[in-house]
């Protein structure tokens, strides 16, 4: 069985983060340099996935989630010089990216879905996100192609953790062994799923880890050439 991560595997803003945040912050007179929103935003994650190594979690309690989002936009916003409290532009912010309808899926996610629908290969999902997270799926016409979903937001435990695959894989009736987990994040999915006994793949769309020395792929129609 084939799991995938949601966020910037199978789904992204749309049209893209960098241009919806872009026209967020156009309406608070905040301008944004792409090349600095990307080494911000890498920054920001890298650090929060520093933390996850040490057991920090946000998306498995709705409040927590929210002061996460609110906190992460405000420090976005602020290297742009934005010095208005948190109900201003990262509220909207946080308002926006909540929105289902401000999301679309990858051409290469639907296409690898299909195939592996057509080959008969069982998929799931697990992914740090919201509940909303099924109504997104449902918009975009992708819920059908789950056996299963595990979502943190409604189960109360986060990737890395191996306790949410175990829970996928218990819910699928497949052994860790038989199953592999597609993410593009080296600490929540890859080693995540690899301590949980799952074969890990990591996505990496934009190169951002050129030095990973697990396997990797780049796009997800390669999935279907390596898969046995």
């Amino acid at each position: 069985m084939v799991f995938f991560d949601a966020g910037e595997t199978l789904v992204h803003p749309r049209p893209s983060f960098p241009q919806l945040l872009d026209s967020v912050c156009r309406e608070f007179g905040v301008c944004v340099d792409p090349l600095q929103l990307s080494r911000t935003t890498r920054r920001l994650m890298a650090r929060v996935e520093e933390e996850q190594r040490k057991g920090f979690t946000f998306t498995d309690d709705p409040e927590r989630s929210r002061r996460f989002w609110l906190g992460f936009y405000r420090d976005l916003v602020g290297e742009f010089g934005y010095r208005g409290g948190d109900d201003g532009l990262p509220h909207r912010l946080y308002e926006v990216f909540s929105r289902p309808e401000n999301y679309t899926a990858y051409s290469d996610a639907v296409e690898t879905l299909w195939v592996l629908s057509e080959l008969g290969i069982p998929v799931g999902l697990i992914s740090n996100f919201e509940p909303w997270l099924h109504l997104l799926l449902e918009r975009l016409g992708l819920a059908a192609f789950f056996r299963v979903k595990v979502v943190s937001g409604e189960v109360g435990v986060e990737k890395p953790n191996p306790r949410i695959f175990r829970l996928a894989l218990q819910r699928a009736g497949v052994e860790a062994a038989r199953a592999v987990h597609v993410g593009d994040s080296p600490v929540s999915d890859y080693q995540g799923a690899r301590e949980a006994g799952m074969r890990a793949i990591l996505l990496d769309r934009w190169g951002r880890f050129p030095d990973f020395e697990g396997e990797r792929i780049t796009d997800l129609r390669e999935l279907l050439f390596i898969l046995d």
